[in-house]
């Protein structure tokens, strides 16, 4: 009887252990291994690329990567209105009366000489990274306004400017590209309109929530509100669809003396 059998190479044992690159032998027990700039996995055989926080200090954008645990200073400048470009390595921040550009060349370690997007009418208390359309848009913080320019640095257009509101009640914007929507909180609560500033809505979110910050589910179009609630005593996040209809329940993680300083929405974790 004659029957062929596969050789044994390092890539068969390593995909017979389950890795998801690579691996190494000892006693023919295989361990999965990474590639450079990625880590194992809780699984001991799954790499994946680790996340990295990026922080606005009082005075520099700071970073600290899974698995390190060392923050370490990126941009030396202090601002809080700033997002990241995922596909181009870029921090996008205000700095300096000037919308800049912070280029990465790999790793985020240490930017690229940076260089100006477009000028601000007035100072800027937060701003959002359109990755899809390379636009940003941005709450011009002295007025009650939305301005907007393409990464390539044209000139600022206005997207939104309502009248009779405080500006300092405008912040935290965040912005779906895919749903060409913009969401951003003010003292109305909740606001959303379109990229081109149409449908202007407000108090879009029915939960009797005193929001302080607000972050997207963009894979389910969802809204997440982060604040005070029942009578300022419990700290809850509470959810919404893009319409304002409500999801679930209200779920308290605190009391409302604590202080929030930002959050965020993970999809597949």
């Amino acid at each position: 009887m004659i029957c062929a059998v596969s050789p044994i190479t390092a890539e068969s044992v390593c995909k017979d252990a389950g890795c998801s690159h690579s691996c190494i032998t000892a006693v023919d027990i295989p361990t999965c291994t990474c590639p450079e700039g990625m880590v194992l996995g809780e699984d001991s055989k799954t790499c994946t690329v680790p996340v990295t926080i990026l922080m606005g200090m009082h005075r520099e954008i700071s970073a600290v990567t899974e698995g390190e645990g060392e923050v370490r200073s990126l941009v030396p400048i202090g601002t809080t209105a700033f997002d990241f470009h995922y596909n181009n390595k870029e921090i996008i921040a205000f700095a300096d009366n000037n919308i800049m550009r912070y280029s990465f060349a790999g790793e985020l370690t240490m930017p690229k000489q940076p260089s100006a997007i477009a000028t601000p009418t007035s100072r800027v208390s937060s701003l959002a990274v359109d990755w899809i359309h390379q636009d940003v848009y941005w709450i011009s913080r002295q007025r009650s306004a939305i301005e907007a320019s393409s990464l390539s640095g044209n000139s600022v257009r206005e997207i939104i400017a309502v009248e009779g509101e405080e500006s300092s009640d405008w912040n935290n914007l965040v912005i779906d590209p895919a749903a060409e929507k913009l969401f951003w909180l003010g003292r109305k609560g909740v606001y959303s309109c379109g990229l081109n500033g149409k449908n202007l809505k407000s108090n879009i979110t029915s939960w009797p929530v005193d929001a302080e910050d607000i972050a997207l589910d963009t894979q389910n179009k969802l809204i997440y509100i982060i604040g005070n609630y029942g009578n300022g005593v419990n700290k809850v996040v509470a959810a919404s669809h893009y319409e304002g209809t409500p999801v679930g329940d209200i779920v308290t993680i605190g009391q409302s003396g604590s202080k929030i300083y930002g959050f965020g929405v993970l999809g597949k974790y």
